[in-house]
């Protein structure tokens, strides 16, 4: 700033100082009262908005809760009389149907129809009333308590779902709308009724719970357990425990005398009494229980509705004193403004002119504009307007430096040269900071660029980088006439690792993995991780292929020693082994993609041949992929030319003696060829997405199949058919479309569809079960093929969403005594679990014999009928033998 704008003038005028002009306003705080009456005023307003919010809360919650606590006494008899017809609860209790008959109409278990009365009473007047805020809620009740009690009277274990669910979102619905009112931050005597009501509700709640609970015990329902029912009987106790030591005095005293109610303490050493037992209970006690629950739900329910009245009676007093003080600060307001602006009035005559002149330049200075400032009016204007004046002169040496950042001279003696005073040191700093900004971007794009190339759990380098890395090598090489290898590993036996430790466990064990790889191949060698469990190391300058089968070998020597995981309760040692392949660039080629690919085929010979070796890329299984390669391809245009057609099997049903189904099975009529074996071309659709292609077309062709029949008529008419679905295409999204569409394309039942699945597919496809259950939620039947071969464990029966179980072959064809046994088994725990059977493969009298006395379902196999074309399918097949009967 130059001396001249430091300078004041020699002979300033005498002016009067603004403290004279504004001595009448200083004599009365009319700021500060209006500051005060603003606060004051939106303080009681915002009071008296919660204090009204808080009231129409608990009207609701208690709109809410009247219909919870009718709902409640519904449940008891509703679903005690239908319990009462359960063949299992009079089992319980020793009662004849008779004697159950009388307990429900002389001792009063009954009562549903009076009970559905009073619940439709209590939502209609809860939908009329106070309950506005769960409009939603109160329209479904009528339907959902319609379909309660229609479940209810078909299944006990359904309408106690029903039942269960609906007081819990009403009792959700309660808490929510008590918990918005606690939420408003109201004190004194109505937030400790809000603590009150809410403790008081929750136990009344866990009281009907109680009894809901009780009643699924001694119904035998699936879904509920002695656990579930001591778990809510606990819950109860706490809440009504904590009702007498937290509440009120009151409001503990009057719960306190519900308790001790004949009927409540005779309810309550009834129910304490089944903690102690297995869920059982004389007659008597559970003529108490039914007759017990009512009355202290009552009791309960007066506790209920006083503390609710206190609540609203608190709520209204609390809104009416904040209207009142609202009204008193409105006058009291009203009184500061007509001062305030009387004292404008005075304000605006003294130094209206200088102001608005200062406010003229200072809005030109705002606007961009650095113009000059004149420094007149009062004293305090002059001082203002010398302020300001300086502020411009900074403002003017800020835009210089300005201009110099925004050209990119950081380095001039402007912007070295910081501007005097606060604003100066702030844009130096800003300067320090753009400076940073710029070395931190830097380093921000290598970090981001790194992380791009490099896998984050090993920080190796992720397959895209991979390719990037391999391509430059074959570069390198094709100049320097030397040739690229590449050995792809692949660890065995992770998955059990993975499996058995969890996934933390499979991530430290890929780290420790990947550092004994990076030991052990030579300086130069490059370690990448392709993803999974798959590694790959690059080497270059290769002389011959044995230096890069002994690499493979001391890698795997590495990979197979025992590694700790650490990051377990107790640590573990692990072994792991890897499976190599071996691939070394052709002089002259450049495609990374397929020395990629050449490796990856030669690690899964590795594995075929049976892990931990090494396998090279050679000419033999150069022409082994290109044979596979043709035959998919030759397949795909079988598919699309319609080569591909679809044999039968008879499948009998042993009880009769009749042919009930049949399996579909592809077939390859391929030209020049003949008939290709299934296991010559299978294998191919699976290791590509054609399996589901093929998929696709059995189920439509199948399921036309059985029109066609139907409409021929005869002996085919009617039956069933059982598609081969691959685990790769049940894993698709799109397998229930396709299932769809096939169903209806033919236009028949669902239920004459029979997807078959190995059972290997549960164990290595994640998603196979949630689309069991969709295409089971469909009407189709799903069954395991060549069931005793895998991993699924007898005890698993009941939880997989299967209909018929499929015992392989290799089973039933077997002498030895054992196999017999473990048929017998099969069956026995098949039906045990409501399971069909199927024997497959069924070739001699004997073994027919063998089935029909362990009492299998159905059978399949040589002894019946080979598989053949729908043209050629027997008009019967009947059992060479007498059926059982």
């Amino acid at each position: 700033m130059t001396a001249a704008r430091l300078r004041l003038p020699h002979r300033p005028r005498r002016s009067r100082p603004l403290q004279t002009t504004l001595l009448a306003l200083v004599l009365v705080p009319v700021v500060g009262l209006s500051v005060v009456g603003v606060v004051g005023v939106d303080d009681r307003l915002q009071h008296a908005r919660e204090a009204e919010t808080a009231l129409h809360e608990v009207r609701t919650a208690i709109a809410l809760d009247d219909v919870r606590s009718a709902v409640g006494h519904e449940v008891v008899p509703v679903l005690g009389a239908a319990a009462l017809t359960q063949p299992g609860v009079l089992a319980a209790f020793a009662l004849t149907p008779e004697q159950a008959d009388r307990l429900l109409h002389e001792r009063g278990v009954s009562g549903a129809a009076g009970s559905t009365e009073a619940t439709d009473a209590a939502v209609a007047a809860a939908r009329a009333g106070d309950a506005t805020g769960s409009g939603e809620v109160l329209a479904q009740l009528p339907a959902r308590l319609l379909g309660a009690r229609t479940a209810t009277a078909a299944d006990v274990d359904r309408g106690l779902t029903l039942y269960d669910q609906l007081l819990a979102d009403l009792t959700t619905q309660v808490n929510e709308h008590l918990r918005t009112a606690r939420s408003l931050g109201l004190a004194g005597d109505l937030a400790s009724a809000l603590g009150d009501l809410q403790r008081v509700s929750r136990a009344s709640a866990l009281a009907s719970r109680e009894i809901t609970t009780w009643l699924g015990t001694v119904a035998d329902a699936r879904t509920v357990t002695r656990r579930d029912f001591l778990q809510v009987w606990g819950a109860y106790q706490q809440a009504s425990a904590d009702v007498v030591t937290l509440s009120s005095p009151g409001v503990a005293r009057d719960w306190s005398r519900a308790q001790r109610s004949a009927t409540s303490q005779r309810l309550a050493d009834v129910l304490a009494s089944v903690t102690d037992r297995d869920g059982t209970l004389t007659l008597a006690e559970l003529t108490a229980v039914a007759t017990g629950s009512a009355a202290r739900d009552a009791t309960l329910r007066s506790v209920l509705t006083r503390v609710a009245e206190v609540v609203v009676d608190e709520a209204r007093d609390q809104a009416d004193a904040a209207r009142r003080e609202l009204q008193q600060l409105l006058v009291l307001c009203g009184l500061v403004v007509a001062a305030t602006l009387a004292g404008t009035l005075l304000v605006r005559r003294a130094i209206a002119t200088p102001l608005g002149r200062l406010a003229a330049q200072s809005r030109s200075v705002a606007a961009g504009e650095l113009v000059d400032v004149q420094e007149q009016g009062p004293t305090e204007v002059r001082v203002v307007a010398q302020g300001l004046a300086a502020a411009v002169d900074t403002l003017r040496r800020v835009q210089v430096q300005a201009e110099a950042i925004a050209a990119g001279e950081l380095d001039c003696e402007v912007v070295r040269t910081p501007v005097p005073g606060p604003l100066g040191q702030l844009v130096q700093a800003s300067v320090t900071q753009v400076l940073a900004a710029l070395h931190e971007r830097e380093q921000l794009q290598a970090d981001l660029a790194h992380q791009a190339a490099h896998d984050a759990l090993t920080e190796l380098p992720n397959r895209a980088q991979t390719l990037v890395l391999a391509a430059r090598a074959l570069h390198r090489a094709a100049r320097q006439g030397s040739r690229v290898g590449l050995l792809f590993l692949d660890l065995d036996h992770f998955k059990a690792v993975n499996d058995s430790f969890g996934h933390a466990a499979g991530d430290e064990l890929l780290r420790t993995a990947a550092a004994r790889m990076n030991a052990t191949v030579r300086g130069g060698d490059v370690v990448c991780r392709l993803g999974g469990d798959e590694f790959v190391v690059l080497v270059e300058g290769v002389e011959d292929e044995k230096g890069l089968v002994d690499l493979g070998g001391r890698l795997i020597a590495a990979l197979s020693a025992p590694a700790a995981l650490t990051g377990l309760p107790q640590t573990q040692h692990v072994r792991v082994g890897a499976s190599v392949g071996v691939a070394v660039s052709v002089p002259g080629t450049l495609d990374a993609g397929r020395l990629l690919r050449d490796a990856d085929a030669a690690a899964y010979r590795a594995k075929a041949a049976g892990r931990g070796v090494v396998e090279v890329f050679d000419d033999e299984l150069r022409a082994e992929l290109s044979a596979r390669s043709e035959l998919e391809t030759a397949l795909r245009h079988g598919l699309e030319t319609g080569e591909l057609v679809l044999y039968y099997q008879p499948v009998l049903d042993l009880e009769t003696g009749r042919t009930k189904s049949v399996e579909a099975l592809v077939r390859w009529v391929r030209p020049g060829h003949g008939l290709v074996p299934p296991d010559a071309f299978i294998p191919v659709a699976e290791a590509s997405s054609l399996v589901c292609d093929l998929g696709r077309w059995a189920l439509a062709e199948a399921t036309a199949q059985l029109v066609r029949w139907d409409v021929e008529g005869g002996h085919h008419r009617g039956l069933d058919v059982a598609v081969n679905i691959s685990g790769r295409h049940l894993a698709q999204a799109h397998l229930l479309d396709d299932v769809t569409d096939a169903l209806t394309a033919s236009g028949i039942h669902p239920s004459r569809l029979t997807v078959e699945i190995t059972e290997t597919v549960l164990v290595d496809e994640p998603l196979a079960l949630e689309h069991l259950r969709s295409l089971r939620e469909l009407g189709v039947r799903v069954a395991i093929d060549d069931f005793g071969t895998g991993y699924t464990s007898i005890g698993q029966l009941s939880r997989l969403p299967v209909d018929v179980l499929k015992i392989d072959r290799s089973f039933v064809s077997s002498p030895e005594a054992g196999h017999g046994d473990l048929v017998r088994l099969l069956i026995s725990a098949a039906h045990s679990f409501s399971l069909g059977v199927v024997a497959e493969g069924v070739e001699e009298d004997g073994q027919l014999s063998a089935l029909l006395d362990a009492s299998c379902d159905a059978a399949q196999g040589y002894l019946f009928a080979r598989p053949v074309p729908a043209a050629e399918l027997p008009a019967a097949a009947i059992l060479v033998t007498e059926p059982r009967t």
